[in-house]
């Protein structure tokens, strides 16, 4: 990866890191009650989440009050209403959630602490990409998304050897007890998106040569070894958006072509490990429900049926509710497994909605400056990415954490400077040909950025 050089400590630099800790959050050694059979929340883990989300709150507004220039210094695009729309309608809906069987007198609190989090996320991300000039806003974005995904690589691979049943084993949001890399530090699905985003940071951004390719490699490697099959999914299809369509030299669509037949080739020539590998043990019913998504998502539907409009609450309302109606007794899952249906259970027909709204807005307006820069074509292949993994699992309806920082992220990228592109504009698209990725602007860009906050 190309290393910013370092130079003087500037206002910033404290904001910068705050947001990247605050995205990158907790390692979770010991979880939240995810699946509803712990009895005592409070934890190890979710003491130090709650102390982290208290400090970089208290730091936020420390920095508003002190700093001379106001919260919006220049003037941007947030769509901050449809924010603060979602947050008052699932506030709403915490405070109505209906009495059940697994209530705590908690469960009020836990739920406005988690829109707390997504709360400080937009408001400390907003904070720091106001500060930042126009023509390094854009590359600040950028850089943070690829330090925060492998911040959580490295983490990974770094603790692998002291604590493996840690790190490669069961994650415990899993219908199956199978082995996979990210066990309990992190969600297996969670670490293969990450190393998609990893993958396309390393290879638009990063230096030309061997170490590039070796970064790379590496991503993929993380990657296979999670065999998160949705994230896997949604990596391929951004790989072969790009290669095909948003190539401008005929020898990488072809060369996407080739590697596509190569793939198919390979595939049925070891088609049994293949099976194995993509089966994880499981059985033909189980790949057919989707590992028990469709059991799950038949049981949420149900749920929206008996409160269309004001569903059951933030997170914590609908996960009692989903466990008060599940009938299968081999696992409890946390949440719907799905975004929109996630909204609906979370918000009612309102929260789908508004959060319908958002991915529509952020689909339009990331396809059409796609074309204008490579950060904009960054922001799309992350964008994607995520939208393959929201359809097994919620990011802006469930509890804030690394994948949605990395949406608020993206989402202030598109529209925040969306009149104040022109300085990368001028840095159009090349095909990534003899280790170039094209105009040499973009990478100068996220240098200087990364000189200004370091």
């Amino acid at each position: 990866m190309q290393r910013p050089q370092a130079t003087r400590i500037e206002h910033n630099s404290l904001l910068y890191w705050a947001t990247i800790l605050y995205v990158v959050g907790v390692p979770n050694f010991i979880h939240f009650d995810t699946t509803g059979r712990t009895a005592e929340p409070v934890n190890l883990t979710s003491i130090l989440t709650i102390v982290q989300t208290f400090c970089t709150g208290y730091l936020l507004i420390v920095i508003s009050l002190l700093d001379r220039r106001p919260f919006g210094s220049r003037r941007n695009s947030y769509s901050p209403s449809l924010w603060i729309a979602m947050l008052l309608v699932f506030s709403l809906t915490s405070v109505l959630q209906p009495n059940s069987r697994s209530a705590r007198s908690t469960d009020l609190f836990l739920s406005f602490f988690f829109l707390s989090q997504w709360l400080i996320a937009f408001l400390i991300i907003a904070a720091l990409y106001s500060r930042t000039p126009s023509a390094q806003a854009n590359a600040l974005i950028v850089r943070s998304i690829g330090i925060v995904s492998w911040i959580w690589l490295g983490l990974v691979w770094i603790v692998l050897p002291f604590m493996p049943t840690q790190v490669y084993g069961a994650s415990d949001e899993s219908a199956r007890a199978v082995r996979q890399l990210g066990g309990q530090l992190i969600h297996p699905g969670k670490l293969a998106t990450l190393a998609g985003i990893g993958f396309f940071y390393a290879l638009l951004f990063g230096s030309r040569g061997l170490v590039r390719w070796v970064v790379c490699v590496g991503a993929l490697i993380t990657m296979a070894l999670t065999s998160a099959r949705t994230a896997e999914i949604g990596f391929i299809f951004a790989l072969l958006l790009y290669a095909l369509f948003m190539s401008r030299k005929a020898i990488v669509r072809w060369g996407a072509i080739v590697f596509l037949l190569f793939t198919c080739v390979i595939g049925m020539t070891f088609n049994r490990t293949l099976e194995r590998y993509v089966a994880r043990g499981q059985s033909t019913k189980s790949l057919t429900s989707f590992d028990d998504r469709t059991r799950i998502w038949t049981t949420c539907w149900n749920l929206v049926k008996l409160r269309p409009i004001l569903g059951y609450g933030y997170t914590v309302g609908a996960r009692n509710a989903i466990r008060e109606n599940w009938k299968y007794s081999h696992w409890i899952p946390p949440h719907a497994h799905n975004e929109f249906i996630e909204a609906a259970v979370d918000g009612g027909a309102v929260g789908l909605i508004l959060v319908a709204w958002v991915y529509l807005c952020m689909s339009r307006k990331l396809f059409q400056n796609a074309s204008s820069s490579r950060s904009h074509l960054f922001f799309l292949l992350v964008y994607l990415q995520l939208c393959v993994s929201a359809i097994s699992g919620p990011i802006l309806t469930y509890r804030y954490q690394t994948l949605g920082g990395i949406f608020v992220l993206c989402f202030i990228g598109t529209f925040g400077t969306a009149k104040n592109t022109s300085t990368e504009s001028a840095s159009r698209l090349a095909p990534l040909e003899g280790g170039s990725v094209g105009n040499k602007s973009d990478v100068r860009c996220v240098s200087s950025s990364a000189r200004r906050v370091s």
